[in-house]
């Protein structure tokens, strides 16, 4: 194996350096800081917990507002669907009474200015 050459001296000698300025930016050094694998896993199952806590809430709280929306739609139909029953009994009456012989004579003179046949004026058809 060959030796390395100068370059590659310094560059295998500042690579442990590096790596040390790169912790020393996020933390202060002269805090000492210990972060295990299992600190770290547990911090993620808690984010993980969280976000799905939050998820979890938040389609609770839609299907929240989806029912009472629902439930103000069903309101305006009910009193929609008794508004025209009310309306139809209402026409049914009246179309009861237009129906009655002596309106329909009513109708025939006001409207059209008809009256009743004297007598001789009936004729019977074949």
């Amino acid at each position: 194996m060959l030796p390395l050459s100068i370059d590659q001296r310094l560059i295998a000698r500042r690579e442990p350096m590096d790596a040390a300025l790169r912790d020393a930016r996020w933390r202060p050094a002269n805090i000492p800081f210990a972060a295990s694998a299992e600190l770290r896993a547990l911090a993620a199952w808690i984010a993980l917990f969280v976000i799905a806590s939050v998820l979890v809430a938040l389609g609770y709280v839609w299907v929240r507002l989806k029912v009472v929306d629902v439930g103000y739609r069903l309101s305006v139909t009910r009193q929609l669907v008794e508004r025209l029953e009310q309306e139809g009994q209402e026409l049914a009456v009246e179309a009861a009474a237009t129906d009655t012989p002596g309106r329909l004579e009513e109708e025939a003179q006001r409207r059209l200015g008809l009256r009743r046949p004297e007598r001789g004026q009936e004729t019977v058809l074949p």
